[in-house]
């Protein structure tokens, strides 16, 4: 066994394992969830703010606001369609508020889960 000393007993290489992996690893793993971790989650909810901003369209709907649908350029074709634009824009907007409540709770339970996680551990030891 090559690299290996001759007096390292079995004991002696799993405490190496034990010390050298897990306990390194229990460290490690806080720092990741705050820094690595942290910096993903807040990318997916960034990519899905605009992804859903992106399918609700509410720049087009915006910019087509005053616009008649279909060609219709008589008075009561303008205000239907004026009205109906603005209550599909109200519920794009209602709908994109909502999304964005829940992308934001998300994100704080990301950072609330792991300290509510030790203080469990914590509390069914102690208790």
């Amino acid at each position: 066994m090559a690299g290996v000393n001759a007096h390292d007993s079995v004991a002696v290489r799993a405490a190496r394992f034990v010390i050298r992996d897990v306990v390194f690893d229990v460290i490690r793993f806080p720092v990741w969830w705050y820094t690595t971790g942290t910096r993903q989650a807040a990318r997916f909810v960034g990519n899905e703010f605009l992804s859903v901003l992106n399918r609700l369209s509410l720049r087009i709907l915006f910019r087509n606001l005053l616009k008649p649908m279909y060609g219709d350029y008589s008075r009561s074709g303008r205000i239907i369609s004026l009205f109906m634009r603005l209550i599909v824009f109200a519920f794009n907007t209602i709908a994109l508020f909502i999304w964005t409540v829940v992308l934001v709770v998300a994100l704080i339970v990301w950072l609330a889960v792991l300290p509510l996680a030790v203080y469990q551990v914590i509390v069914r030891i102690i208790g």
